[in-house]
C-alpha cells in the first residue's frame, strides 16, 4: 500500500506562512480559509495570531483553547462581558495579553477589573468608556496594573478623584489618560495625575466642568507631555490663565474648543513658551481677531489652526495670513465672516495648505476657489459644502490641485464640465456630491474614467443621476467601500448588481430608492462580504427574500435601518442569525408583528442597540425588554410619524 501523499502546503517553511498571515491581518474570512488549508496551517494560525475581536461570548472556552498568546483583545462586539468571563481570559492570557477594550461592554464589575489587574502583569493598555456605573472601587482595582501606560475612562461619571487618586498613585507609568466626561473629578485628581504620572504624554480633560487653573499649574510642568484636551471646560477662564507661571515646551496640540471663557489672553498664558505647538483647535470659542493672531505669531511651529464655528473679523483672519509660521491645515468652517477678500490673502500667504475646510462660508465666491487653487497645489483635502454663492465656473479650477484626495462639495452649484475638471485629481479617495443637483451620468463618467483610487462616494439626493452613471463608476472605481445613493428614484437593481463587483463595499446607503428590489440587494450580499452598515429605510419593494440572503451571506453586518419596507416576521427572524448585528432601526414595516418582534429580539446574541416604533411598547412584554437590558441592548422608542414627502 502506498503512503499518501504529502501535502505540499506542509513543506513551506514556518516564516513564510507567517508573512502570510501577516497580510491577512484586516480579513477574518481569509484568516478562517488560510487555517482550513491543511492542519500545519491550522496549528500556525493559532500560534501567530495576537489579535482577537471576538464576535460571541458563548464561543470564549474554545477560543481559549486554540490561541495562547493573544496580545490585544477587542470586545466591542460582545455587550455582556461579566466578572466570570474576565477571570477566565485573564487566567488564559496572563502572561500576553497587552491591552483590552471594553467601551462596549457591560456586566462587569470591580471583582472582574481585579483579575484582570493582578493576573496580566503585562497589560498596558485597557478602555473602560461608557460606564458611568463604575465607581472608585473599579478605579482602585485597575490600579493594581501598574504597568499601565494607557487608560480611558471616558464618560465614567462615578468615579471621583479618590479613584483617579489610586490610579495616580500606583500608575506612574501612564503616558495616555481619558477623563473625557468624568464629570465628578476636580483640580484634585486631574493635578494628582499630573504629579505622580511623569510620563504623561496626552491628557484629555474634556467636559469635567469643576476643573481650573489650578490643576493647570501641575499639568503643563510635564516634561513629555504633547496632547492636553480642554474641551468645554467652563471653569477655566482668562482671569485664572493669566496667574499661571509655567510653561509646556513639549506640547504639541491644544484643544480648547467650546472653551467659552478663554479669550486671547487666556491662549497667551496657556501658550508661553510653548515653542513646539503644532496644532491648536479653538473651534466654536471666540472672536478671530488680530490680537488672537499676534499670539499666534509666537508659536513658530504651528502648523494646523481650526476656527470652525467662531466668528471671523476681516482683520482677524488677514493677521491669520501674516503668520510667521507656515500652515498646512486650516479650518474655517462656519466661520462667519469669511470673504473672497479675507481667504485669497489667507491662501496666497499659505502656500503650503495641504487641507483647508471651509464649510458653510456662504460669502465666498469663484474668486477664492481660483485664488486657493493657483496658491495651494499641496492640497490633499478641500471641504467645501454649501458654499452657495461659488458658481459654476469656480469648480472648473479644482482640477489645478492634482493631489486632492479628499473634496467635499456637497449642496453647490457644481455640474458635468466641474466633475471633468475634478477628474483631473487622479489620487481622488473621497467625493461627497450630496444634493448636487446639476451633475449627470456624464459628470460620473469623467470621474470614473480617472480616479480609479476612489473609495468613498456620496450620491446623497443628486437627482439627476442614473443607473448608467452608477455602472460606470462601479467599473471604474472598483475599491469603493462606501456608497450613498439615498433618495433617488432613478436608481434601480441595475446599480446594485454593478456595484456588487466592487467587493471591498463596506456601507450602502439605498434609503428612498423605490425602484430597488430583493433582486439587487441580493447581488450585494452575496458578492460583498465586508458589508456593515446598511439602510434600506424606504425600499418599499425589499422583502424577506432579501433579508434571507442578508442573512445568509452577510454575517459582518453591522447596523441596518429596514423602516418602511416590505419585510415580514420571516425576514426579520432570519437577520437574527447575523452574529456581528448590534444595530437596528424599525419603524413602520406593515408586516411585522409584536411577536415575530419579541422572536427577533431573543434570537439576536449580540445587539447593542434597537430603535423601535412607541406603538410596540405596550406589546412586547416587560420582561424581555428587561432581558434585552440585561444582555446590554438599549432600547429606544419614538413616536415616529410616517413621512410623506419623498424630501423627509
Amino acid at each position: 500500500m502506498e503512503p499518501p501523499n504529502p501535502n505540499f502546503f506542509d513543506l513551506l517553511a514556518k516564516e513564510l506562512i507567517y508573512t502570510i498571515l501577516d497580510h491577512l491581518d484586516d480579513d477574518p474570512f481569509a484568516r478562517k480559509s488560510f487555517s482550513q488549508v491543511s492542519k500545519s496551517f491550522h496549528f500556525l494560525e493559532s500560534t501567530h495570531r495576537k489579535k482577537l475581536k471576538p464576535r460571541r461570548l458563548e464561543y470564549l472556552p474554545a477560543t481559549l483553547q486554540r490561541y495562547r498568546s493573544i496580545l490585544h483583545l477587542d470586545l466591542t462586539l460582545c455587550p455582556c462581558v461579566d466578572d466570570v468571563t474576565l477571570k477566565a481570559l485573564s487566567l488564559a492570557w496572563n502572561s500576553s495579553l497587552r491591552s483590552v477594550d471594553l467601551s462596549r461592554t457591560r456586566l462587569f464589575t470591580h471583582v472582574g477589573l481585579s483579575a484582570l489587574a493582578l493576573n496580566c502583569t503585562c497589560l498596558v493598555e485597557i478602555d473602560l468608556s461608557n460606564r458611568p456605573d463604575l465607581t472608585d472601587l473599579a478605579a482602585k482595582e485597575i490600579a493594581q496594573a501598574v504597568n499601565l501606560e494607557r487608560l480611558c475612562l471616558g464618560r465614567c461619571k462615578g468615579i471621583t478623584d479618590l479613584g483617579i487618586g489610586c490610579i495616580a498613585v500606583r500608575c506612574s507609568r501612564l503616558r495616555y489618560v481619558g477623563l473625557r466626561w468624568c464629570i465628578r473629578v476636580t483640580d484634585f485628581g486631574a493635578g494628582l495625575i499630573a504629579i505622580k504620572c511623569k510620563e504623561i504624554r496626552s491628557l484629555d480633560l474634556s467636559y469635567l466642568p469643576q476643573i481650573t487653573e489650578k490643576c493647570l499649574h501641575h499639568i503643563l510642568q510635564l516634561k513629555h507631555l504633547e496632547d492636553l484636551v480642554l474641551e468645554h471646560c467652563l471653569g477655566i477662564d482668562d482671569h485664572g490663565l493669566k496667574t499661571l507661571q509655567a510653561s509646556c515646551k513639549s506640547m504639541k496640540m491644544l484643544n480648547l474648543s467650546k472653551c467659552l471663557n478663554i479669550s486671547h489672553i487666556g491662549i497667551a498664558s496657556l501658550t508661553n513658551g510653548a515653542q513646539n505647538l503644532e496644532k491648536l483647535i479653538l473651534s466654536n470659542s471666540l472672536v478671530v481677531t488680530t490680537d488672537l493672531a499676534k499670539c499666534l505669531q509666537s508659536l513658530p511651529r504651528l502648523q494646523s489652526v481650526k476656527l470652525d464655528g467662531c466668528l471671523g473679523t476681516m482683520s482677524g483672519l488677514k493677521a491669520i495670513g501674516n503668520l510667521c509660521a507656515l500652515l498646512k491645515e486650516l479650518n474655517l468652517s462656519k466661520c462667519f465672516g469669511v470673504t473672497d477678500e479675507s481667504l485669497s490673502f489667507l491662501v496666497r500667504t499659505h502656500k503650503d495648505l495641504e487641507k483647508l475646510d471651509i464649510t458653510c462660508c456662504r460669502k465666498i465666491t469663484h474668486a477664492s476657489i481660483s485664488g486657493l487653487t493657483n496658491s495651494c497645489l499641496r492640497l490633499t483635502s478641500l471641504r467645501m459644502e454649501s458654499c452657495s454663492l461659488v458658481s459654476r465656473e469656480g469648480f472648473l479650477f479644482i482640477g489645478q490641485c492634482q493631489l486632492l484626495e479628499e473634496l467635499d462639495v456637497t449642496d453647490t452649484e457644481i455640474d458635468d464640465q466641474g466633475l471633468w475638471s475634478i477628474s483631473r485629481c487622479t489620487k481622488l479617495s473621497s467625493l461627497k456630491l450630496g444634493i448636487c443637483l446639476m451633475i449627470t451620468d456624464n459628470g460620473l463618467k469623467h470621474i470614473a474614467s480617472s480616479c480609479s483610487e476612489l473609495k468613498h462616494l456620496d450620491l446623497y439626493r443628486s437627482s439627476r443621476i442614473t443607473d448608467e452613471g452608477i455602472v460606470a463608476i462601479a467599473l471604474g472605481c472598483p475599491s469603493l467601500e462606501v456608497v450613498n445613493v439615498a433618495y433617488n428614484c432613478n436608481i434601480t437593481d441595475t446599480s446594485l448588481v454593478s456595484l456588487s463587483k466592487c467587493q471591498k463595499l463596506r456601507t450602502l446607503e439605498i434609503r428612498g430608492c423605490p425602484r430597488i428590489s430583493q433582486v439587487g440587494l441580493s447581488n450585494i450580499t452575496a458578492r460583498c462580504k465586508h458589508l456593515e452598515t446598511l439602510d434600506i429605510k424606504k425600499c418599499y419593494r425589499i422583502n424577506d427574500t432579501g433579508m434571507i440572503q442578508l442573512a445568509q451571506h452577510s454575517q459582518n453586518l453591522k447596523q441596518i435601518k429596514l423602516s418602511c419596507c416590505s419585510v415580514t416576521d420571516v425576514g426579520l427572524i432570519a437577520l437574527a442569525s447575523i452574529s456581528c448585528l448590534q444595530h437596528i432601526s424599525i419603524f413602520h414595516v406593515e408586516g411585522l408583528t409584536s411577536n415575530g418582534l419579541t422572536a427577533f429580539l431573543l434570537a439576536s446574541q449580540n445587539l447593542t442597540k434597537v430603535k423601535l416604533n412607541a406603538c410596540f411598547e405596550s406589546l412586547i412584554p416587560k420582561r424581555i425588554i428587561k432581558y434585552m437590558e440585561t444582555r446590554g441592548c438599549v432600547v429606544v422608542w419614538r413616536e415616529k410619524a410616517l413621512e410623506t414627502s419623498r424630501w423627509d
